[in-house]
């Protein structure tokens, strides 16, 4: 079904969610960053941004660049933050999203199962199209897949032309158009039936937006300060720590927050040497 993220399908009940209404208006600024591209020139823009994940994209580096950007990380070229996921979950379960970016809405296919690590990031998304099945729905493999390719085929619907990230910033490759057929949900959308029953190049103009997107990623936007800040916090204790280390500090277990001296004739931590 679709829904906007105020009405959530159920998702899994072990991932806690906390408070993400802070950060959930950073997350919407790297969306923001996104659909500007598309508004620059309304004329030589595409009209959308297809980004899809996984096997479905033959495990396209440039998508998941993109869905990194938008997802702060949760996706590093198909490497998920083992942080924030559990080492047993699988996969292909976690990498079955699929994106379409427009300039004032943004379309998102995902399951129910990895709708709960996605919500954090999309809850403050602006017109939000959410295509998801219910857990029970999902089950059915052959219901779960018809679901995704005609989701994919009622996002893409209203464009004329869309942009592909199809290259990593790390790992620059050609457009190329025959590659892009041979990816899976590109095949599917010309299935008859569930399909739209012609061949996606031949439907749409395709363009390769990577390096526009490039430009993105580089600037410094209240995400990327957090983590620079955190980063730099973190090589200060570091640092901190190993100065004390060198002086003959240590940490007591016992006061745990603060930081003792050993006596040297008795050895048991002191507030200062004796």
């Amino acid at each position: 079904f679709m829904s906007s993220p105020d009405q959530h399908p159920p998702a899994t009940n072990h991932q806690n969610y906390g408070t993400f209404g802070n950060q959930g208006s950073k997350h919407c600024s790297r969306l923001r960053q996104v659909q500007a591209l598309l508004r620059d020139d309304v004329n030589t823009a595409p009209d959308g941004i297809l980004c899809s994940l996984g096997i479905d994209s033959r495990y396209n580096e440039g998508c998941s660049e993109l869905a990194s950007y938008l997802f702060c990380g949760l996706y590093k070229h198909s490497h998920f933050d083992m942080e924030q996921i559990p080492d047993d979950f699988p996969e292909e379960v976690l990498d079955d999203v699929i994106i379409l970016i427009k300039a004032e809405s943004v379309h998102l296919y995902c399951n129910p199962v990895n709708y709960g690590y996605l919500l954090p990031y999309v809850s403050h998304w602006r017109n939000l199209q959410l295509h998801c099945l219910t857990e029970t729905e999902y089950e059915d493999e052959e219901v779960a897949e018809e679901f995704k390719i005609s989701s994919f085929v009622s996002m893409v619907q209203d464009c004329r032309c869309l942009g592909i990230p199809y290259s990593s910033h790390g790992r620059v490759q050609k457009f190329d158009m025959f590659m892009l057929e041979k990816w899976p949900i590109i095949q599917a959308f010309a299935l008859e039936g569930i399909g739209a029953g012609v061949f996606f190049t031949m439907k749409y103009k395709l363009t390769d937006v990577s390096q526009r997107l490039w430009q993105v990623y580089s600037r410094l936007d209240p995400v990327s300060l957090d983590c620079l800040l955190n980063e730099v916090n973190h090589l200060h204790i570091l640092k901190t720590f190993s100065f004390l280390k060198d002086s003959g500090a240590v940490c007591s277990p016992v006061w745990k927050s603060r930081v003792h001296f050993p006596c040297r004739n008795c050895q048991k931590p002191k507030l200062q040497r004796c």
